[in-house]
């Protein structure tokens, strides 16, 4: 096994529109947002995507810029990258989110086979963020896991795209740690009371749950530590609030990693989150980002609160 973290997700170009006058292109799908998260705080990254050969230069440049392996980006010439429309009211909630690209279409990308490298078979740890609970790279996934290697799950159980929730559900009952969003978290677990969604969770078996829920923080869970936890969110000014939630997988799972500590885990998260949320795209990965996301990672440990 190497120091190898790999990230399992999508490629799309959203056209975001934050407030009525200001529209921006920008790389998205989850993936590079995760990417970018996990890339802040490990060396060692690869990213396992799929995409057409259509994607603007400058948006390509963006990735390319975080330095990770990317020896298993397919590109396909026939198919297109997706692409979708996101929009913000004035107070960052979204209110519109949707792809344009054709659903044809998005089901023959997702569609096609990916393999990992040799080497990227030996990885320490994969991150999955998808809606798909029994693609092959969740098996990949489970498979690497038998040989130690770290499971990490963001779920999407979004009713346009994810079409048989029971078997992400099942999915999700055999990885190493979990971060759904709130909504999905709750709709779920069938309540809207955060003990009995912690508890929900819980029950079907990770050693570690991140629950993300917006500008309210996260909530997370420690099966070796029994605890749970309020992780704040951090003061930013915030440009672009897109993919703040899969920033926070990346960091979770590299600070899970690290630490076996879902308080620090979640920590890390945040701090990727509140990175990421402060520029348009994907940000730029410089020394000094990363040494702010140092001090950044002491300030979030100082005002996490036990539940």
């Amino acid at each position: 096994m190497n120091s190898l973290l790999l990230i399992y997700g999508k490629i799309i170009v959203d056209s975001i529109k934050v407030n009525a006058d200001q529209t921006h292109s920008s790389l998205g799908g989850g993936g590079p947002q995760a990417t970018y998260g996990m890339r802040l705080w490990h060396d060692s990254v690869a990213f396992v995507t799929r995409s057409g050969t259509d994607l603007e230069p400058a948006l390509e440049q963006n990735l390319r810029q975080l330095d990770v392996d990317l020896s298993s980006w397919v590109r396909f010439p026939d198919l297109p990258t997706p692409r979708g429309l996101i929009e913000y009211d004035k107070d960052e909630r979204m209110i519109e989110h949707g792809l344009t690209t054709s659903r044809e279409d998005w089901f023959r990308l997702i569609d096609q086979p990916l393999h990992l490298t040799e080497y990227q078979q030996q990885a320490a740890g994969m991150h999955l963020i998808t809606e798909i609970g029994d693609e092959p790279m969740t098996q990949t996934a489970l498979e690497m896991q038998r040989h130690g290697a770290l499971v990490s799950l963001e779920p999407i159980f979004a009713a346009n795209s994810c079409n048989d929730r029971p078997a992400l559900l099942e999915f999700a009952r055999h990885v190493d740690i979990v971060t759904p969003d709130w909504h999905d978290a709750s709709l779920m677990a069938g309540s809207n009371d955060l003990a009995t969604v912690l508890r929900f969770w819980a029950g079907l078996g990770p050693r570690a749950i991140a629950i993300r829920h917006g500008a309210r923080g996260s909530y997370v869970w420690d099966r070796d530590r029994q605890q749970a936890w309020h992780i704040p969110i951090l003061p930013v000014d915030v440009i672009d609030p897109t993919g703040a939630g899969n920033a926070y997988g990346g960091g979770w799972c590299v600070g899970w990693h690290n630490t076996h500590d879902a308080r620090v885990a979640a920590c890390y998260g945040t701090v990727s989150a509140t990175l990421m949320i402060g520029a348009v795209g994907i940000p730029e990965l410089t020394n000094a980002n990363r040494q702010r996301a140092k001090e950044l990672l002491d300030f979030a440990l100082s005002h996490t609160t036990a539940l």
